[in-house]
């Protein structure tokens, strides 16, 4: 699996678990997020249980192992701080601000996002008003991200 496809499937299922190491997210759910058919998810979570990122039963849903969950945020914060720096230096429309992020995330590493988090001031919160959460470091002006599934 490449790596812009298992990014994307632990970002979906980040957000679908809102951050939580414990809430189990369906393969239902992962499939509409993402507008894939079912069994085409379920290949791909059969994979990213294999590597490791996952915890998958089928039926019962998917949880994030540690190491999936630090894939998760670490996408979904690239994503949001990306959104803040579109909406702040460009004219985009919304819809394609958070396109554009996407094809971004991929890219950028996260010493860059974090950087660029701290010139853009920290924002807590992108343009559609979505938690950023914080990058964990004991100096960043956002705090800590257990607050993330509070929003």
């Amino acid at each position: 699996m490449n790596r812009e496809t298992r990014e994307e499937y632990l970002e979906a299922i980040f957000k679908l678990s809102g951050g939580s190491k414990e809430h189990s997210v369906r393969t239902g759910e992962i499939a509409k997020e993402m507008g894939y058919s079912p069994p085409s998810v379920t290949e791909v979570l059969q994979n990213l249980k294999e590597e490791g990122y996952i915890e998958y039963k089928p039926y019962y849903g998917v949880k994030l192992t540690d190491k999936g969950r630090e894939v998760g945020k670490r996408i979904v914060r690239t994503h949001r701080v990306l959104e803040v720096f579109l909406d702040r230096y460009f004219s985009l429309p919304p819809e394609d601000m958070h396109d554009k992020a996407c094809q971004m995330e991929h890219i950028f590493d996260i010493e860059m996002i974090d950087e660029m988090c701290e010139r853009l001031g920290a924002p807590e919160v992108c343009p559609h008003g979505n938690e950023i959460p914080s990058c964990g470091k004991v100096s960043c002006p956002m705090g800590d991200d257990e607050d993330f599934n509070k929003t």
